[in-house]
């Protein structure tokens, strides 16, 4: 299911959690060639898994039908992974990842309220309190078509500008330095998969999926401003293209 979240974008607070499902060889494609691709002109912000712990007093996370999917929650902590989109959580002593699954009817916390923010300038906080999750397919979490979220090559956007499944290339991350979960550091290659979106992804506007971590994971292209744009070119390398679809399916 496709998260919803990608409102407060540095408003949140989560654990790096090691993973060995990466290493930099993961990172080694190379530049494309220059072959005449659709370009564009985007911005962008970036997106993680909130981790919720367990508390002996606060709010479970439910499904559409109001069973508790989880242990209880801090009320903050129920928001701010509402916002996120992605969640992990605590269940008999496992851990368990949760999606934004909709909207139900019933406000279940009043977001607003919580997080202190103004429902009049912020309106989309009141229909967040109605989330309801679902649990995930994918470690990290699910995104759009049945796409599984990866750290650092997943991205949103907004499907009218960039269809979902399209690869594209960012010549300004091309050697940028990146922590994988594993804790290894990597240059990054450039390349992302368009596998999510979000209510607050329009137009040249993407997401980047850090991960289970709240850290900036791509400073030299995450401004979290529409006026700080880069390029980016669509990538019609098939076998590139197959690769990452299939690390997405995994």
């Amino acid at each position: 299911m496709a998260m919803q979240g990608r409102y407060l974008g540095t408003i949140a607070f989560a654990c790096v959690c090691a993973h060995a499902g990466q290493s930099p060889t993961d990172f080694s494609f190379p530049t494309p060639a220059a072959n005449g691709a659709k370009g564009h002109q985007l911005w962008a912000t970036h997106y993680f898994v909130h981790v919720a712990p367990s508390v002996s007093s606060g709010i479970a996370f439910t499904d559409s039908a109001g069973n508790a999917v989880s242990e209880k929650v801090s009320p903050r902590d129920w928001c701010l992974a509402a916002i996120e989109g992605t969640v992990q959580v605590t269940v008999n002593g496992q851990p368990r990842t949760l999606n934004y699954g909709g909207t139900g009817k019933k406000l279940v916390v009043d977001c607003a309220a919580t997080l202190k923010i103004n429902p009049s300038k912020k309106p989309w906080i009141t229909s967040i309190g109605k989330s309801y999750f679902t649990e995930a397919k994918g470690q990290y979490g699910d995104g759009v078509k049945g796409y599984q979220l990866v750290p650092l090559r997943t991205i949103a956007v907004d499907r009218r500008t960039i269809p979902y499944g399209t690869v594209i290339f960012i010549p300004q991350a091309r050697g940028a330095e990146i922590a994988l979960p594993s804790g290894e550091f990597a240059k990054h290659d450039g390349y992302f998969f368009a596998a999510d979106t979000g209510g607050a992804i329009k137009g040249h506007h993407i997401d980047f999926f850090c991960g289970v971590t709240e850290s900036n994971c791509l400073p030299t292209l995450i401004g979290n401003d529409e006026k700080k744009t880069f390029d980016a070119v669509e990538v019609t390398d098939s076998a590139i293209i197959e690769k990452l679809r299939a690390i997405h399916n995994e």
